[in-house]
């Protein structure tokens, strides 16, 4: 019988044993499970470099850093502190010692492997085996770093198999696109050491307060054991880091690093730790960082300051910024004493070489923006001789009854005093407001709110009748009426005062140029008028209300030009003067608002003519000291027109008035014509 047709049990094909098919299940799962492994690996590599690439392709991370402000001679004056406490350096700067004490601690097999080590991992699963759940462990230092950079800060301390996936890949990615230097340079510069100090150099110089070159084999090895546990060593555990740092050489050593004698040597020093920073001058100089902060944000843009890593070259002189701030303390000394700004610009740049006065978070000298009072009375001048008005014009000391735009007008001078025909050099020396009112409106009052804006005066300044003797509506900074007498000292050049002359970004050793600040000028005034407000000023000094109680010739040893001023009720007192070299104002008042001085120091009047002129007087005395004596120019009074109002008052916007400065330009232009 042919077998094919037998039905029996006997001739029944066999099937493969248990055995056999559930090793073949379970190779067959092994090959599925492989194939989804290396699916995923594909797919979390492919995904780290489509979501981090650019970041990995750049040769060093960006990473936050302190920047540094200088002073006008170079010396550091202030740190702008980072989100991270933090300096980076270029490789040849972290020393000979520190980078070898790393990779023996963190990584022996740092220059062996493609950033992901297999036998750190294996050693890994094999402790996550043990221990029956996920722990951490085996990353290399290119991991370490990589987790840092990418991994959001909340997953980095999470244990998780897409966690550890993706930082395997980054770190294998990153490896490919860096050199094993650059990576040990980026992560020396990123970690975080204790404290609050990040990257190796911010490090050294919170624990031994020197640089990372200059760190001595025992002084690295310990740096690179604190990187396990911050914390632990960086308040109050420096007592265990000898033994830490003995760990650290005993690797060294058992990895070759180090020699024997070496070794011993390391170990028998003693660690001397540099004490925590205490204070800086930071707060001396706070005013003025203030606007340097300012400028770097309008030139550069907030985030150049966040990003950090800049060094911003000032144009103080912190000499100038201490007696600032040592005269106003020595003037101002009483408790309840009103408060003070004091500005300092220099007219043939624009430079601010001292800036101070500030009250709890209130910057005095940038944004206290109160009534300059009689120290506003050189704009209306300024004005005035735009138009050709010569300093001796006579006009009429007395009280003045006006309507303005539908509105009263009462004008009176100090102590209601009437004066009669007097020239305007005299009533500026008396600070007479009458002739001052007068003469804005006969020159125009649109003319003195431009004047006052070419001056450099930008606060709102109206054209109503109160503007000519300092009632604004908003008020002036300290800041701006510096840089105004500056420009008159400039011989009528206005240049812009600036706080920063340069920024650079510096980060891994390079640098590289951000900004500079222009030197230019823009002429609002002949220099011949310049000179004649000037002299008018000096009158100020030498005969009126500034030497009612100095002899400021006497004092600076050289000639100087100001005016005093004050608010109605004496709520803010003021004195802005200058040399040839230098523009000083000081302003004196209570910061929370208009609060009479009257009887500070047992002075009832509280006049520009006292504290304000005291607190500059010591200033300027100390701040010209030793400098060669510079000279105002002369002014040449031919070239303007004598005009006599000491009696006629014609007003404003009448047909006498419009006759009065016809009459003026056309004896101008003849002037020009004819030589004289």
């Amino acid at each position: 019988m042919n077998p094919r047709f037998e039905t029996g049990r006997k001739g029944r094909k066999r099937r493969p044993g248990g055995l056999l098919a559930l090793v073949r299940a379970a190779f067959n799962a092994a090959l599925l499970l492989a194939a989804a492994g290396l699916l995923l690996l594909a797919g979390t590599y492919v995904y780290a470099l489509e979501r981090y690439g650019e970041g990995i392709s750049r040769r060093y991370p960006t990473l936050p850093e302190d920047s540094y402000v200088y002073d006008a001679g170079g010396e550091r004056i202030a740190t702008l502190p980072a989100a991270q406490r933090r300096v980076t350096v270029a490789y040849r700067e972290l020393g000979p010692y520190l980078p070898r004490a790393v990779v023996a601690v963190e990584d022996r097999r740092f220059y062996e492997h493609a950033g992901v080590d297999p036998e750190g991992v294996l050693r890994a699963a094999w402790a996550d085996l043990r221990a029956w759940r996920v722990e951490e462990g085996g990353s290399t230092i290119t991991e370490q770093l990589v987790k840092n950079l990418y991994i959001p800060r909340e997953d980095r301390f999470k244990v998780s198999f897409w966690r550890r996936l993706l930082q395997a890949c980054l770190a294998h990615a990153y490896e490919r696109e860096h050199t094993k230097r650059e990576i040990l340079t980026a992560y020396l510069n990123a970690v975080y050491f204790g404290r609050g100090a990040y990257g190796a150099e911010a490090a050294a110089r919170a624990y031994f307060g020197k640089s990372a070159e200059e760190l001595s084999l025992s002084e690295a090895a310990a740096l690179a054991g604190f990187l396990h546990a911050p914390s632990y060593y960086g308040r109050g555990g420096e007592e265990r880091a000898e033994e830490r740092r003995d760990a650290v050489l005993r690797l060294m050593r058992g990895q070759g690093m180090i020699s024997e004698d070496r070794y011993r040597r390391a170990i028998s020093q003693d660690l001397r730790f540099a004490a925590p920073e205490g204070p800086g001058q930071e707060s001396l100089h706070e005013p003025f960082l203030e606007l340097v902060r300012r400028e770097v944000r309008e030139e550069l843009g907030g985030e150049a300051l966040r990003r950090g890593g800049l060094r911003i070259r000032t144009t103080l002189d912190p000499d100038l910024q201490r007696l600032a701030a040592a005269s106003a303390a020595e003037n101002l000394y009483a408790p309840g004493d009103p408060s003070a700004a004091v500005v300092s610009v220099e007219p043939q740049s624009g430079a601010i070489r001292a800036l101070w006065g500030k009250e709890g978070d209130f910057n005095l000298a940038l944004d206290a923006r109160r009534q300059p009072g009689s120290a506003f009375k050189p704009v209306v001048l300024a004005a005035a001789l735009e138009e050709g008005i010569s300093p001796f014009s006579t006009y009429l000391s007395g009280g003045l009854d006006l309507e303005f735009r539908g509105e009263r007008y009462v004008i009176n001078n100090y102590g209601y005093a009437e004066r009669g025909e007097i020239s305007l050099a005299d009533a500026m020396a008396v600070s007479d407001n009458t002739v001052f009112v007068r003469l804005a409106l006969d020159v125009g009052l649109e003319e003195v709110v431009r004047t006052a804006r070419e001056l450099g005066i930008e606060s709102p300044v109206e054209p109503y009748p109160s503007t000519a003797i300092g009632g604004l509506g908003v008020g002036v900074s300290p800041l701006e009426m510096a840089s105004a007498y500056a420009t008159f000292a400039g011989g009528g050049v206005y240049r812009e005062p600036y706080a920063v002359r340069s920024v650079r970004r510096v980060a891994y050793g390079e640098g590289e140029e951000l900004y500079g600040h222009p030197i230019s000028g823009r002429r609002v005034l002949g220099g011949n008028q310049a000179a004649a407000v000037t002299d008018v000023l000096r009158g100020v000094v030498e005969r009126g209300t500034a030497s009612r109680y100095r002899d400021l010739g006497a004092e600076l040893g050289r000639p100087s030009a100001g005016k005093t001023g004050t608010s109605d009720g004496f709520a803010d007192a003021w004195y802005v003067g200058y040399t040839p070299r230098l523009s000083t104002a000081v302003w004196v008042g209570y910061p929370e608002g208009r609060r009479s001085m009257a009887g500070v120091h047992g002075i009832e009047e509280v006049g520009g003519e006292t504290l304000p002129l005291d607190i500059w007087a010591d200033y300027m005395r100390e701040a010209v000291r030793g400098e060669p004596v510079w000279y105002f120019r002369e002014s040449d009074y031919g070239r303007f027109r004598v005009v006599d109002r000491g009696y006629a008052e014609p007003a404003a916007g009448s047909l006498a008035a419009l006759e009065s400065r016809i009459r003026g330009m056309v004896d101008e232009a003849l002037r020009e014509a004819f030589g004289g």
